[in-house]
């Protein structure tokens, strides 16, 4: 990593606000359902990544907006917990913070999922003022796509700087090609490889071909399919199977703890499956971040 930077990874995306219930049972229409435990955590794509790194002990800050409301000092005191700077999270006075109800089966560890996203993906913002405060300060930008027209201009900067780029594609988002041919790593979910219309693998080398950058494709409890650059071949890297009792948010930390291991060691591989481990961990537990505390123990070996 690069010692002179404020920061080794700054996250970019949506950060939200999850309700989590454990129920016993699937979810039905127009009944009641006993919840085992309910669960207020932080949660999106970028907030969350952002969470597991710095839970690796990276130096980590999230650009994200949310709204000015009763949730504003929740978010932000849950960053600061993680030791995530939010200098660079915006609370718009005229927004509702984006949240989502989850409806969790303990039985199998499967998710009902109901959000509004309030238009925090669509936000724009100015580029030049956001380079003046240091949001580029950074050995790494991590983006997921929901901000993309800053997220373009952003992995453009990031690149003439010399700055690693990485890209969490869990749908394919439109802008989606223009941030990937700016991007060095990435990094998708099995839904998005699926548009391609073949099988993972194929869509692994189709995006390998037209973009050049390392990929990888997370698919679930199956693990994870990555090229090899070694051996000119994707390889599959199963899961160890896991008694799961939530997977909300499991993506979100494979993205930060695989960024905290890249910097690292520079080794595509070991990151992932390092990423695979932790993300694995998280299922354990109830919620998105409330996985990630675990991950403290680990710092020694990210």
């Amino acid at each position: 990593m690069a010692a002179k930077t404020r920061f080794d990874c700054v996250c970019v995306g949506l950060s939200t606000v999850d309700v989590l219930a454990l129920l016993d049972q699937p979810l039905r229409e127009d009944e009641k359902v006993p919840a085992r435990t309910v669960l207020v955590d932080g949660g999106g794509p970028a907030g969350t990544a952002a969470c597991a790194a710095a839970a690796c002990g990276l130096r980590t800050a999230v650009f994200s907006f949310i709204g000015r409301d009763l949730w504003t000092r929740f978010i932000l005191q849950d960053f600061r917990r993680f030791n995530v700077s939010t200098r660079f999270v915006r609370a718009v006075p005229a927004m509702a913070t984006p949240v989502s109800l989850i409806a969790v089966n303990s039985r199998n560890a499967s998710r009902t999922i109901l959000w509004n996203g309030q238009g925090a993906g669509s936000r724009r913002a100015g580029l030049p003022a956001l380079l003046r405060q240091g949001l580029l300060d950074t050995a790494a930008l991590h983006c997921d796509g929901h901000l993309m027209d800053l997220s373009v201009r952003l992995a453009r900067e990031a690149r003439r700087r010399g700055i690693l780029t990485s890209y969490d594609c869990g749908s394919a988002r439109p802008g989606w090609e223009k941030l990937a041919a700016l991007s060095d790593i990435f990094i998708a979910s099995h839904k998005f490889a699926r548009r391609f219309g073949r099988p993972i693998p194929r869509a692994i080398l189709a995006l390998r071909r037209r973009f050049g950058f390392r990929v990888a494709v997370t698919a679930g409890e199956k693990g994870f399919y990555y090229y090899d650059e070694f051996r000119g071949r994707v390889e599959l890297v199963r899961q160890r199977r896991l008694a799961a009792l939530d997977t909300t948010g499991c993506g979100d930390v494979f993205h930060g703890a695989f960024l905290a291991r890249y910097l690292k060691v520079r080794d595509f591989a070991a990151a992932l499956r390092f990423a695979q481990a932790a993300a694995g961990a998280k299922t354990r537990a109830l919620g998105g971040r409330a996985g990630i505390i675990p991950l403290t123990a680990r710092r020694q070996t990210c």
